[in-house]
């Protein structure tokens, strides 16, 4: 598993943007929350409307308790800032593919590596912080853990807003979208994509 405290620079990255990672504790929660919904309703513009947006923050978007109390939830912060959460996200070896403790079709079955794909779960910036690189820095620190979990293979439904940067990242779409039943009776488009590492 990537050590939290020994994280280095990649030579695309400005020497003064220097960041680290950390566990979410479930302390993080009221601010993985702020988080969250910020970073939905800025970011996610032009991707879906309105509704989505508000149907989606707090049911589709919303922590996962479960990957933080699996250790396997993380936050980006500043070196500068260690209180701030520019960034989190996280892989599972549980079935659920994405979604808040109160969203649908919950699996919490563990998978098995020998058969099953990993998930990358819950990618979000902060919007204040978007436009570092942030995106895909968590992206690679959750693939070097989950294979340190003995996976080698991967998967995620992703939001439209993240479907390019994932791609850019060696994600190929599977043929598989959801849509998402919302609870204001809208719905949401979730692509599927793998990756091999």
């Amino acid at each position: 598993m990537p050590d939290p405290q020994n994280d280095s620079l990649l030579p695309s990255e400005p020497a003064q943007a220097t960041f680290h990672f950390r566990p979410a504790t479930l302390s993080d929660l009221p601010a993985l929350v702020n988080l969250i919904d910020l970073s939905i309703r800025q970011l996610s513009v032009g991707h879906y409307t309105p509704s989505q947006i508000e149907g989606s923050i707090g049911f589709i978007f919303a922590p996962d308790t479960l990957l933080i109390d699996d250790g396997t939830y993380f936050i980006i912060y500043p070196s500068t800032q260690p209180e701030v959460i520019a960034a989190a996200g996280g892989w599972s070896f549980r079935k659920t593919l994405y979604g808040g403790d109160r969203a649908p079709g919950r699996l919490p079955a563990r998978r098995d590596p020998a058969t099953d794909r990993a998930s990358i779960r819950a990618i979000f910036t902060h919007p204040e912080w978007s436009r570092r690189g942030l995106g895909s820095k968590m992206l690679r620190y959750c693939e070097e853990a989950a294979r340190a979990g003995g996976f080698q293979r991967l998967e995620m439904g992703s939001t439209l807003t993240g479907v390019k940067l994932y791609e850019k990242c060696g994600y190929v779409r599977s043929g598989v979208e959801d849509v998402a039943k919302l609870g204001n009776g809208d719905s949401l488009r979730i692509v599927h994509l793998n990756k091999d590492l």
